[in-house]
């Protein structure tokens, strides 16, 4: 069903994020609860998870690990990537393999060194749960099985995170193609108002709405003066920025409620939800003047532009935006035919006992539109 105001994909994005933040946000999701474990059940002081580069920077497994060390630590158990099963080293100063490494000979000391590969379920290894102490030790076989068992505990853990992340942005993904797919449904290309249908559709429906509670609701309709001497003497280019400046001017000065839609041209509706037509004829009034201080600029010189409008409203027992839009339009023309820069409301149904109220209109001009 398509709703108004149009979904915003950073709304969207933001409630995705929301509803499924444990699977995305490091921040909430607390693995180093696992290595505290670790150290806990085989009494080491430090433990890490050392992982593939391409999941550092949104997993993080350590217990003991002064932040100064991580990187150093992260280097030394990278070796540790090598082996294929569960390893105990009892003192790396002993194995020539290690001795030369700057995490042994230095800070932060590491003597003992044990380790279990991290895999997914197709056997692909990302990394290693590694033991560290700074002293000599070794591991039982029942210590030696329970390092494997809590390293695949770590390895599903960070599989399902994974899987999480990679699902959050899928529906991300979806929810930023559906919001340019409804934009292309229902918004104009060049100004971003409704398109014609979509203006009619929500139209009707705030329609239904302001009849079923009661409601005031207006209608307004507007074009720009003189546009086609616009095109005619400085292009089509400096048409189109004005159009597209115009309803973004008229977007800034309504409410989000409020419908525009660009009917064809340099034409435009608007429906006011909520709005008596007095109020209409005000804000019209505001906009013809803002419109006024509008300025352009092409090859053929500076200019700017004015905008003639109509107001009407429904009458019971209209059940449809068209009788409304009807009336709009006769005063927008009447408007044009008074001299333009002006707004004419029709403040009754029948327009031949229509009352005109006019606004103040700067100049009088009987040209073509």
């Amino acid at each position: 069903m398509l709703s108004y105001p149009p979904p915003r994909f950073e709304q969207q994005k933001s409630e995705v994020l929301q509803r499924y933040r444990i699977l995305k946000s490091e921040e909430i999701h607390d693995a180093d609860h696992i290595a505290r474990t670790a150290a806990l059940a085989l009494d080491v002081p430090i433990v890490i998870v050392a992982l593939n580069e391409r999941y550092r920077h949104w997993y993080r497994a350590a217990h003991g690990v002064p932040a100064e060390d991580m990187d150093t630590l992260q280097e030394f158990c990278a070796h540790a990537n090598l082996a294929d099963d569960a390893f105990v080293v009892p003192d790396a100063r002993q194995e020539p393999y290690f001795e030369r490494e700057p995490a042994v000979l230095g800070h932060p000391n590491v003597v003992f060194f044990a380790g279990a590969p991290l895999t997914d379920p197709d056997g692909k290894r990302f990394g290693t749960l590694c033991l560290i102490d700074n002293r000599p030790r070794s591991l039982s076989t029942d210590q030696l099985g329970l390092l494997a068992s809590l390293a695949d505990i770590v390895s599903k853990d960070i599989c399902i995170c994974s899987a999480g992340r990679y699902a959050v942005q899928d529906l991300i993904n979806v929810e930023e193609e559906r919001c340019a797919l409804y934009d292309l449904a229902v918004t104009d290309p060049l100004t971003k108002a409704l398109n014609r249908r979509a203006f009619f559709r929500f139209a009707e429906r705030e329609i239904h709405r302001a009849r079923r509670h009661d409601h005031p609701i207006s209608v307004l309709m507007f074009d720009i003066d003189h546009f086609k001497r616009v095109n005619d003497i400085h292009g089509h280019a400096a048409g189109d920025e004005v159009i597209i400046r115009l309803a973004r001017l008229v977007m800034d000065n309504i409410r989000e409620a409020d419908l525009l839609g660009r009917l064809g041209g340099e034409e435009f509706g608007l429906v006011l939800p909520e709005t008596p037509a007095e109020a209409a004829l005000q804000l019209a009034n505001r906009l013809r003047e803002a419109a006024k201080a509008l300025r352009f600029r092409s090859g053929e010189g500076s200019f700017d532009v004015s905008i003639s409008l109509g107001v009407s409203h429904p009458y019971d027992p209209e059940a449809d935006i068209h009788p409304s839009l009807e009336r709009a339009d006769k005063a927008l023309y009447r408007a044009k035919r008074l001299g333009r820069d002006r707004a004419e409301l029709i403040s009754s149904s029948a327009w031949e006992e229509a009352t005109i109220i006019q606004l103040p209109g700067t100049r009088r001009n009987t040209d073509a539109a």
